[in-house]
């Protein structure tokens, strides 16, 4: 009995015991200070030279006559309002992304546009039951946060008078500091970061903590940097904590874990911004890599973790059945499945290009590959790399305003 009874002392004494909520890691990167002149790459002509190989896909130019992307982006006509004009939105966001790569003006000149307007077109309506999921909720949030790190990046390629520059980041700045990221679903209720249980619940609107904050959260660290305005980078940092708050102390995002048969899909997409922020970082001399989770797991765990995922879909097995947001794609469609049969399926065929083995995980983590992996990344030629899928998914997309490959490729 006296030992019954020291166990449960011991139990309610100590720092971690089970009865307490998991207590979250304060958020270092409020330490970082804006800095002059901060530029995203050391050889800027190199970066510039190598993005301007970047091909455009065939099937987004012929997707692009259909819908007039530009167009359809800078008037924001059709507005985004339900699975047909989400889908549209969403593949010229990416096209935009591309064509801006290899001429950044057409990218100013829509913000330009927009800052320009009368009438704010980039305004999302507010969810109502009769709106039900809210399409333009997600995709000018989304768009808002591609640009801005487009922006960022391709600054003094992007010419404007002198009053231009400065209505553009005027609004830009204002922009984002709106984005506050409410619930999308009418009824839904916000993430609970203590609580990594809380991202399973129907009535937990995920994006409230996910893709959209992860999107416009890159956007204000990027511009914060490059405008040296540290009121917007605190912001960018705050808003990303709340994403990796979801990451847990193994380096598993369970937010992309649980989307079902679409787990790999969610996760790798958007590990690409882990070496997007390593060579934003660089300049202000903050190894990213080294950066601690909310939870406790490093970046470069993250990483780790992701490149064994490719290997063995299964990982995420126990968070992937609870099917977030995955309800037409329930992970039991994969989830009695080998890794080879599951190659074949959808649900990996138009997500990586397995058929090529690590060399799209390369190309998107170069740096890490290298000091993490270097058996990895020596099994091919540095030239094989550069050469290789310019524009493929996970590099430049929708979610990605900018390659991460193509900035280590300037500061390498």
């Amino acid at each position: 009995m006296k030992t019954i009874l020291v166990l449960l002392i011991s139990l309610f004494t100590f720092g971690d015991n089970v009865f307490s909520k998991e207590k979250l890691l304060p958020n270092t990167l409020l330490e970082i200070k804006v800095i002059k002149n901060w530029e995203p790459v050391n050889n800027f002509q190199k970066f510039k030279e190598y993005s301007k190989l970047t091909p455009v896909n065939g099937y987004l130019e012929r997707e692009n006559k259909k819908l007039k992307c530009f167009d359809r982006i800078k008037n924001v006509k059709p507005y985004p309002k339900d699975d047909n004009s989400h889908l549209a939105w969403f593949k010229c966001q990416n096209y935009l992304h591309v064509v801006g790569t290899l001429n950044p003006q057409l990218i100013g000149d829509i913000l330009l546009f927009w800052a320009s307007a009368k009438k704010d077109p980039m305004i999302a309506k507010k969810t109502t039951k009769a709106i039900g999921y809210n399409v333009s909720g997600y995709d000018i949030p989304s768009t808002l946060g591609t640009f801005a790190q487009f922006y960022a990046v391709w600054y003094k390629e992007i010419n404007y008078t002198n009053q231009e520059r400065e209505l553009v980041n005027t609004y830009l700045v204002q922009k984002l500091f709106d984005q506050k990221f409410k619930v999308l679903n009418h009824g839904s209720r916000k993430c609970n970061i203590k609580k990594l249980k809380s991202i399973y619940s129907k009535n937990t609107g995920t994006n409230n903590c996910g893709n959209i904050r992860m999107k416009v959260a890159v956007g204000e660290i990027m511009l914060g940097f490059r405008l040296e305005d540290q009121g917007l980078l605190d912001k960018g940092h705050k808003d990303i904590y709340v994403v990796q708050a979801f990451i847990n102390k193994d380096g598993i995002n369970i937010n992309h874990a649980s989307r079902g048969a679409n787990t790999v899909n969610y996760s790798w997409e958007y590990t690409g911004y882990s070496s997007i922020l390593v060579e934003v970082y660089r300049p202000v001399g903050y190894d990213y890599f080294e950066h601690t989770f909310p939870r406790g797991a490093k970046v470069k765990d993250y990483l780790k973790f992701n490149y064994r995922f490719l290997k063995d879909f299964k990982l995420t097995a126990k968070w992937a059945k609870r099917n977030v947001g995955s309800m037409s794609n329930p992970y039991k469609k994969i989830s009695n499945l080998t890794q080879a049969e599951y190659l074949k399926t959808q649900y990996a065929e138009n997500v990586y290009s397995f058929e090529h083995g690590d060399k799209e995980f390369i190309k998107a983590h170069p740096r890490f590959t290298k000091k993490y992996i270097p058996e990895v990344y020596s099994s091919v030629s540095e030239e094989e790399i550069k050469n290789f899928n310019k524009s493929r998914e996970g590099l430049i997309s929708a979610n990605k305003g900018i390659s991460s490959y193509a900035l280590y490729y300037g500061n390498n």
